[in-house]
């Protein structure tokens, strides 16, 4: 058996700094793939959301450990924060369905990370896993929208459902 290396909780949130820039850019650039403007405001939102939770990290971070320069991994860590891949061949459903995942994963890990803080902390990572739960619920509410009406991300809405 293979032990993993142990990861410091200033890594943890560099990690977790990392993936919101990352998931800011796909929400951004999901926005401008898609005509639907009440699919495209969502996606708009989520990268604002996702630009609030940086900076709140990055606060977080800063309050931690105030001596420390922030580094951050220069690339998504998929192990712990899956990446949504935006190819030329991805439908929205597959969008949809990888970026529910992600915020899965996301909630999970704000979660489990919050058990190793104390207040207040404890609550700012308890509060951004409940944020992840309900972007993956907005999410899942997109998903079947774009399950049911074939091009629902391609057209103006009361194009799609005449």
């Amino acid at each position: 058996m293979v032990k993993k290396p142990k990861v410091s909780i200033k890594e943890l949130l560099g990690f977790a700094i990392r993936a919101e820039i990352d998931s800011k850019q796909v929400y951004s650039n999901l926005a401008l793939k898609y005509v639907n403007p009440l699919l495209k405001e969502k996606f708009e939102w989520l990268a604002y959301e996702e630009e609030k939770h940086r900076s709140l990290l990055v606060k977080m971070y800063e309050a931690c450990f105030p001596k420390e320069e922030l580094s951050l991994p220069e690339g998504p860590i998929k192990e712990i924060f899956p990446e949504v891949e935006i190819k030329p061949s991805s439908t929205l459903v597959d969008l949809l369905y990888q970026a529910m995942e992600a915020e899965r994963k996301a909630e999970d890990f704000y979660s489990r990370l919050g058990k190793k803080f104390k207040n207040p902390h404890r609550k700012i990572l308890k509060y951004l896993s409940q944020i992840e739960h309900s972007h993956y619920l907005m999410l899942k509410g997109e998903y079947s929208l774009a399950q049911e009406y074939e091009d629902y991300g391609e057209k103006e809405i009361d194009k799609v459902v005449t």
